[in-house]
């Protein structure tokens, strides 16, 4: 586009194992972009460093931090974020995730002015794309990633300029969505394999991944699909939710109804074990 930013500013190198932390030093130093390390978005110094710039718009992208006051005062234009829902649904934190465990089949990702409540402001565009089937948090961050770029490209002129068109949303449709924890990827077993499924997808790469416990420590899994039924002899009792398999496939474990089939994973292998 030809528009190179006066200042970036990302968080301190002791993020770097949090969920979709980005380096900006390598492409700040490629572009010659002055770049500012933070651990808060609204720490005073920062607020100060930002307003000497004087900037038309301030954007806001990654951050899981609410803006301020002091700070989204400071551009002539406002401050602009980006989320990955279809807004006004699905405000608020791990929205990649919660797409694929809520099982969204169409999602989008929106460009709006920021206030100080929580992704309730103006809309200025959308991206709209089908969620697969086998959607994954990789392959949804992905889709995501690729509008983040379109929307920029279609709207930083105007919103530099001023000119932006933009619209309220429906606050009566709003809908919220929880944060989400590591802890939250721990695995019931005892649910269905197709559940067991989806929260594989939901959490996998760029986030920790569903795991499970066994006797040799934490099992991750990254990778799984719902497998065939497992061929039983008559009479025989189902295993255990959470048993550990071998077949013909690989590694199977059984669920509370049905099967997960073990594509990839940390921590496991074929041997007889108990998964809880």
């Amino acid at each position: 586009m030809g528009i190179a930013p006066a200042l970036a500013v990302g968080y301190t190198e002791d993020r770097a194992g949090a969920s979709g932390y980005a380096d900006l030093g390598p492409v700040c130093e490629r572009y010659g972009v002055d770049l500012v390390r933070a651990a808060k978005v609204n720490d005073d110094a920062l607020v100060a460093r930002i307003t000497a710039i004087a900037p038309a718009i301030v954007w806001v992208i990654g951050w899981s931090q609410l803006i301020r006051r002091p700070l989204l005062e400071v551009p002539e234009h406002g401050c602009v974020g980006i989320h990955p829902t279809d807004l006004p649904d699905g405000r608020g934190r791990a929205p990649i995730p919660w797409t694929i465990l809520k099982g969204y089949a169409r999602t989008a990702c929106t460009m709006f002015f920021l206030t100080e409540g929580v992704d309730d402001g103006d809309v200025i565009g959308k991206v709209h794309f089908d969620v697969s089937p086998r959607e994954d948090a990789g392959s949804l961050y992905a889709k995501h990633r690729s509008a983040h770029v379109d929307l920029v490209r279609v709207h930083a002129r105007d919103l530099l300029g001023g000119r932006a068109v933009r619209y309220p949303q429906d606050h009566a449709r709003a809908t919220e969505w929880p944060v989400r924890r590591p802890e939250d990827g721990r695995i019931d077993w005892s649910q269905p394999a197709d559940r067991v499924d989806r929260l594989v997808r939901a959490v996998t790469r760029p986030f920790p991944g569903a795991f499970s416990e066994s006797a040799n420590g934490r099992v991750t899994i990254w990778r799984a699909e719902v497998a065939d039924d497992l061929a039983q002899a008559p009479g025989a009792p189902s295993p255990a939710p959470g048993t550990v398999l071998a077949d013909a496939g690989g590694v199977v474990v059984a669920c509370g109804s049905g099967s997960l089939r073990v594509l990839e994973a940390d921590g496991l292998d074929d041997r007889p074990a108990l998964l809880a």
